[in-house]
This record gives structure tokens, sequence and C-alpha cells, in this order.
């Protein structure tokens, strides 16, 4: 690569509160999925949850290991720099997060269990035998392959995808594990309202160099505002005949005096 990428403050700061909001988002949606699916029969929105979960796992299962390519795929808007950030975020991230390779979180299930749902439909139609009345008659029934519908087992809190099982509480506590070490390092991503985070962090970085407590960058020149200059100017000009007495006249002690002014007392 030609440039490696800027593991920044900034950088660090994007990429784990958008770690800490997905985790979050799929937390939320986990619990729900916990208290649906214990009622007899399951209402629908447990799906609904259950989709919600397996997509924001996916999203944070892709961000810490992305599917890397051998060149920019220019046709969905890839750029080279992005590429290059692209090759080397998952390994970073992993790394820091102390992610390895046997995490449930990086199993390419996870992935699977939300996206390409049309693939595993096109198996399950393509697959699907089309028995004539013959063989039934015969009782020579075939194979039917697995319905790549999503079943949950409300014991073990597994759930089954067309012949593949996704441990919901593995999956749960790897991302518990994962957001508290997120939020050992960026207090950012500890703010409950994972939108807020997001959004305070992907506020343009400022140049340390012009921090309120960095050195002046001008040391030979008068940095003050001019509202400043003009004052200090003032105060800094050499006394002359006609400053002195004036200033002598302000400081004297106003002498007493028998004239009474036109608001004093009228005597008895």
């Amino acid at each position: 690569m030609s440039d490696e990428p800027i593991w920044d403050e900034w950088a660090h700061r994007v990429y784990l509160t958008w770690l800490a909001r997905e985790i979050r988002y799929a937390q939320v949606s986990l619990a729900e999925v916990y208290e649906q699916a214990s009622r007899t029969p399951p209402p629908q929105g447990t799906w609904i949850s259950l989709e919600t979960f397996l997509m924001f796992t996916a999203k944070v299962s892709k961000t810490l290991s992305p599917l890397l390519t051998d060149k920019p795929r220019t046709s969905k808007g890839q750029t080279h720099e992005g590429w290059e950030w692209r090759q080397v975020r998952g390994s970073y991230l992993r790394n820091l997060l102390g992610v390895d390779d046997t995490s449930p979180v990086l199993d390419p299930k996870v992935r699977d269990a939300s996206e390409h749902f049309d693939e595993r439909l096109d198996e399950w139609v393509a697959h699907q035998p089309r028995p004539s009345a013959d063989p039934i008659e015969a009782g020579d029934l075939p194979d039917f392959p697995s319905v790549p519908m999503r079943q949950v087992d409300q014991e073990l809190w597994v759930v089954e995808i067309a012949g593949e099982e996704l441990d919901l509480k593995a999956i749960e506590i790897e991302l518990r594990r994962i957001l508290a070490r997120v939020t050992e390092l960026e207090p950012l991503a500890t703010v409950e309202d994972p939108g807020l985070a997001t959004l305070l962090a992907r506020l343009p970085p400022f140049p340390p160099e012009l921090g309120l407590d960095a050195p002046t960058r001008r040391p030979d020149e008068d940095v003050r505002t001019r509202t400043d200059r003009e004052p200090a100017a003032v105060h800094q000009r050499e006394p002359n005949e006609t400053t002195v007495p004036r200033v002598a006249d302000a400081l004297a002690p106003a002498q007493e005096t028998d004239e009474q002014g036109p608001d004093a007392p009228e005597a008895d």
C-alpha cells in the first residue's frame, strides 16, 4: 500500500463508537427475542426482533472481519483510499479488542443467518422433490430438504436456520465482552444513547496544536486581540505634564466645604 492509514484519536473514536452502537442495538433486540419467544405461542414480533439481532450482529462481524478483495470494487463506489483502510481495519480492531478467530461473532453463520436468504430459498426450491402419484402410492417418499426458516430452541436458546445452528447465549456473551472493552478504550462509547455517541464522534477532528492548552505557534508575535491590545497601549503611554496633574486630582481626597448643595436640608 502506498500510504498506511493513520490510526489517530479521531479514527479510534469513529470505529469504536460505531461498534458500540451496533452492539447496543443487537442487545436490545436480543432481549426482545428472549421475552417474546418465552410466550406460547411466540408472537410474530419474535422473528422481527430476531432478524434485527442477526442484522446488527452481522454488522459487528463485518466491521471486525471485513471481506477483503485484491483491488477496489469501483463499480460499488469504492476508492483506493477506502480499500486501503479496509485491508488493515479488521485486523487492527480485532487485536485492539482481543477478538480471535474462534469468536462466535466472527462465525460465518452469523452473517449468513441474516444475509443471502434469497440464495437459501433458491437452493431449497431447486432441490425440493416433485413426487408423482406412483411413488407416493408405493410408499416410496423422497427426502425433503429442511425449510430455510428460523426455529428457536427456548431451552438452549439455539436458532436453527436451514440446518445451521447459532448459539444465542454464546454470541450474547461475546458481544457483552467486546462492548466492555470498547467502553474502556473510548469514553464516548459509554454514552447510553448510541445515536448521540456516533453523532458526536463524527465531528471533524480539531488540530491539537490549536488547543487552548497548546503553546503559541508564533512566540515572536503579539497574538492578543485588538480589544486587548488597545487598553494595554493606553496604560503603557509615557506620563506627561498634562496627565500627571489629572491623576493627582483624581486620587486626592475630596476637601470638606461649608457650601451646601441645593439638596441639603435647611437649618432650623
